[in-house]
């Protein structure tokens, strides 16, 4: 809902595409809000683990965001930006990987943040 494209994937990280169109659930009149763009993250995050997953055979799993650190917004995009956010894998174990995230537009860092994903096996 909030990925429009898995450009790339990896067991590093992964980058992701996102058109903000005037139909998105988390506009704050022309432009996405904050939690608009940490979902982004968030799903971007979830669209790496499940390719990892399906790319393994298996099925994907459910996923939750534990906590978000380091959060900085340094622009808000706006309807008609393609948002490409890159994921990269800090740490794995025993269920939680620790990213960082950053989302940029035509090249200028958008946010960025730290993210804990729990996911359930």
């Amino acid at each position: 809902m909030m990925v429009d494209k898995l450009c790339s994937a990896s067991d590093e990280g992964a980058t992701t595409l996102l058109s903000v169109r005037d139909d998105n659930m988390f506009l704050d009149g022309e432009k996405m809000c904050e939690a608009g763009i940490i979902e982004h993250m968030a799903q971007s995050a979830s669209a790496m683990e499940g390719y990892k997953y399906k790319s393994q055979g298996k099925e994907a799993p459910v996923g939750f965001i534990g906590e978000v650190k380091k959060f900085t917004l340094n622009f808000m995009p706006k309807i008609g930006d393609t948002i490409s956010t890159e994921i990269r894998v800090v740490s794995e174990a025993m269920g939680i990987t620790l990213i960082n995230a950053q989302s940029s537009v035509d090249g200028e860092v958008a946010a960025t943040c730290q993210m804990k994903i729990f996911i359930r096996g």
